[in-house]
């Protein structure tokens, strides 16, 4: 067992020398096209309709995504190559409907070159809304301004239905600590073991013997 001056500078080399660990990540899939899917409301945010293409094709999957700690958030789809949605994607901030504002699209993806896509936004910590929809069922708290209450346009074709599936990826910043520079992590660590190398000579060498002279 090593001596216990030196644990609190194990501790600390623990600390300069560990990384950021892996960010969270979340995947959201589904289908705009199966009625179980509890996601799904209509674009006028109704129970979600499946009379025909149409309908199904203006559905929007809602989720909520909470944010524990602020910093870039990657947004990555991947359904569209297997056959899936050209997706449309919205954030909001907020979870209330009522007045969750709009944040961020893939727009200009969406509308130059469309299908599956990577987006990173840059989110303080906080609750989130992602919608899922089908190009081109933006908002109308991205079209005109408003909340997500208010729904969608409903300019979703079957064109860009595909087989109805979509699959979303989300990684989350989850940052333990910030790794500091080589060199300063050194300067740190040779500073705590001198440190605890005097402590331990301090407590090592026995007292000097005291004469007392005869009064």
């Amino acid at each position: 067992m090593y001596d216990r001056c030196l644990q609190p500078v194990a501790a600390l080399a623990l600390a300069v020398f560990a990384g950021p660990v892996l960010a969270g990540l979340v995947t959201l899939n589904g289908s705009l096209a199966d009625p179980a899917n509890a996601a799904l409301v209509a674009s006028n945010m109704s129970a979600a309709q499946f009379g025909d293409d149409i309908d199904t094709a203006n559905n929007v999957a809602l989720y909520e995504l909470h944010v524990a700690v602020g910093g870039n958030v990657n947004f990555t789809s991947t359904g569209f190559i297997p056959g899936g949605i050209d997706p449309y994607f919205t954030l909001f901030s907020g979870t209330d409907r009522a007045i969750a504002t709009f944040r961020e699209s893939n727009y200009l993806q969406a509308v130059s070159v469309g299908g599956d896509f990577t987006q990173d936004v840059v989110l303080t910590a906080g609750d989130y809304t992602v919608a899922i929809s089908v190009f081109e069922n933006m908002s109308f708290a991205e079209n005109s301004g408003g909340f997500l209450a208010d729904g969608f346009i409903g300019l979703g074709g079957p064109l860009y239905l595909g087989d109805g599936s979509y699959r979303l990826a989300i990684t989350l910043p989850d940052v333990v600590g910030i790794v500091p520079e080589p060199g300063s992590a050194v300067l740190v660590l040779t500073a705590a073991l001198a440190a605890a190398w005097a402590r331990r000579r301090r407590h090592s060498v026995p007292p000097p013997l005291t004469t007392h002279g005869e009064r």
